[in-house]
């Protein structure tokens, strides 16, 4: 099964199992914090009344395709010495973090849309953090803060703090030379878009999506977090479908009505939100997409560096593996009664994602796509 499938307190107390075994209090770790800028969350355990798990990641930068890699590459190499629990108490006090990072841009998306190339594409130049898909934010957090799904989010004063603090726990300067940071959230995030938008009203959102028929077909070659939590209180939430009909359905209908949610969250979402879809993902727009989308702007080096992820396969890590478009394949996979399923939830919606000015490459914001083709021909002469 794969890492990111699964609860993040499982995989992490799995592969740092001396975590579990040190419990500090709030001053205590707020001592070592202070003294050990590498130490970060690794997860939330929301058993209990909830715990966070820390770890000491030193200053290996992120650089591997999801941070539950990065922690598991370090735990595999024994690097990650000091490890502790706290409770969440902690994060009701953002002062630790005061030399955090503030994101610059949040990454949305439907997975399996071109999530992991933008945000590893943004990790290339120099002083740039990445946080991808950050294990605390992967199920922990929400699972706590709705008692395991089983109550609706408040987004209450204390819970806005606790998700701003804990994000800036994981924008610590490690390494000190970082100058901006970008989180990418898991898929199924998007549902607490307003939340997330609510603790950082400033940051910019870009929300990458695809055709759920080809997401769906590339999701049967691995797992999804959203499958792994099909038949619970989560699964039933990220479908918006009582608990008793998400059970009976099958993995392609349930995994439609989680998208066709998704979608639906995004476009009513009271945050504005830049909309992308995966067929406008390439070298050439990226540039426009970075500007408009994440209200950035990279001078040439940057750009350069950024372009260089495009020549390789993002989820390989070692940049030894070729991307190929798989598009057309994909399209193949599904049955036509199962394409039927997926159009009947999703289709009306994708058609509203491409056509809504938040689009950015609506025929008035595809005008300027020239001049980011431009941009990114100059950065390699």
């Amino acid at each position: 099964m794969a890492l990111y499938a699964l609860p993040d307190h499982e995989v992490v107390s799995a592969l740092v199992p001396h975590v579990m075994k040190r419990h500090v209090e709030t001053d205590e770790a707020v001592r070592l914090l202070s003294e050990m800028p590498g130490i970060v969350p690794l997860a939330i355990d929301h058993r209990n009344g909830g715990r966070v798990l820390w770890g000491d990641l030193g200053q290996h930068p992120f650089r591997e395709w999801q941070y539950i890699f990065t922690i598991s590459h370090l735990a595999e190499a024994g690097e990650i010495k000091t490890a502790f629990t706290t409770s969440l108490d902690i994060l009701d006090d953002e002062a630790p973090f005061a030399d955090s990072l503030a994101p610059s841009g949040f990454i949305f998306h439907i997975s399996r849309c071109g999530s992991t190339l933008t945000t590893k594409a943004l990790a290339r130049p120099v002083g740039h953090m990445m946080i991808s898909q950050g294990g605390p934010l992967q199920r922990g957090f929400w699972a706590a803060i709705t008692d395991n799904f089983s109550k609706p989010l408040s987004m209450s004063p204390r819970d806005l703090k606790r998700l701003r603090t804990l994000v800036l726990a994981m924008t610590r300067r490690r390494l000190g030379s970082e100058k901006k940071a970008f989180v990418k959230f898991i898929s199924w995030n998007i549902l607490y878009v307003d939340m997330i938008a609510a603790a950082f009203p400033d940051v910019p959102c870009l929300f990458l999506y695809r055709d759920p028929v080809e997401v769906i077909a590339s999701v049967r070659k691995e797992t999804t977090a959203a499958l792994v939590a099909k038949g619970s209180n989560q699964g039933a939430f990220l479908a918006d479908l009582p608990l008793d009909e998400t059970i009976g359905m099958t993995d392609t209908d349930y995994l439609a009505a989680c998208y066709a949610n998704y979608f639906k969250t995004a476009l009513n979402a009271h945050t504005p939100l830049a909309f992308v879809n995966y067929r406008d993902l390439s070298l050439d727009n990226f540039p426009y997409i970075v500007e408009y989308g994440l209200d950035c702007s990279f001078d040439q080096h940057e750009l350069l560096a950024m372009s260089e992820q495009f020549r390789y396969h993002s989820k390989d890590d070692s940049n030894s593996s070729r991307f190929h478009d798989d598009k057309a394949q994909k399209q193949t996979v599904l049955s036509e009664d199962e394409r039927d399923m997926v159009e009947k939830r999703c289709a009306g919606l994708m058609a509203q994602l491409d056509t809504t000015s938040q689009n950015l490459f609506v025929p008035n914001g595809a005008n300027r796509v020239g001049n980011s083709s431009e941009t990114i021909a100059r950065s390699h002469s």
